[in-house]
């Protein structure tokens, strides 16, 4: 049988003091697949722009969908995907892949994606209690976002009883 290589994507590379950076997605293949994750503590479902059909996204789960796909829903403005911003910020559905992101101008090399991480999430806990209170907004605004926050502080099992009590209060969720 014939082998077959698949298409790797490809970025311009710049070499900075002995140091390469990736520039720009220069990969033209838009029915690559990426990985697009569910944030939401429920299943996400929609109508598709480039097949026939709808798509369900089961809660806390990944599916692939083309860039072709992506692109579609975005532009015709699934919030899903763009955000409250248009950009990505606060998205339920996060696309997993970096250059994609980066093409859907959601993201830049210096500032990435506003979207909710156990990261993220970490990196509010060990806030100091006035700074936690005064960023938790910025953070977390969206009800996926709010129940997603509570059931990573149990998951994670953070241990800041004030924090935990102001997130409850906050996003309107009891602690389990």
């Amino acid at each position: 049988m014939a082998e077959t290589k698949a298409k790797k994507p490809t970025t311009k590379k710049t070499v900075v003091e002995d140091e390469v950076l990736e520039d720009e997605f220069t990969d033209t293949d838009l029915e690559k697949r990426v990985l697009v994750k569910n944030i939401a503590g429920w299943d996400v479902g929609f109508r598709l722009r480039e097949t026939e059909g709808d798509a369900l996204i089961t809660k806390n789960s990944k599916r692939r969908f083309t860039r072709n796909e992506i692109q579609a829903q975005v532009y015709n403005g699934n919030n899903l995907f763009s955000g409250v911003d248009g950009k990505g910020g606060h998205a339920t559905l996060y696309i997993e892949d970096a250059p994609t992101r980066r093409w859907l101008n959601f993201e830049t090399k210096d500032e990435p994606q506003l979207v909710f991480t156990d990261d993220m999430v970490k990196k509010l806990f060990n806030m100091p209690d006035d700074t936690f209170k005064e960023m938790l907004p910025q953070y977390i605004s969206t009800r996926a976002e709010k129940f997603a926050l509570m059931e990573t502080i149990e998951r994670l099992r953070l241990n800041d009883f004030r924090k935990i009590i102001f997130c409850s209060e906050y996003t309107g969720h009891p602690i389990k």
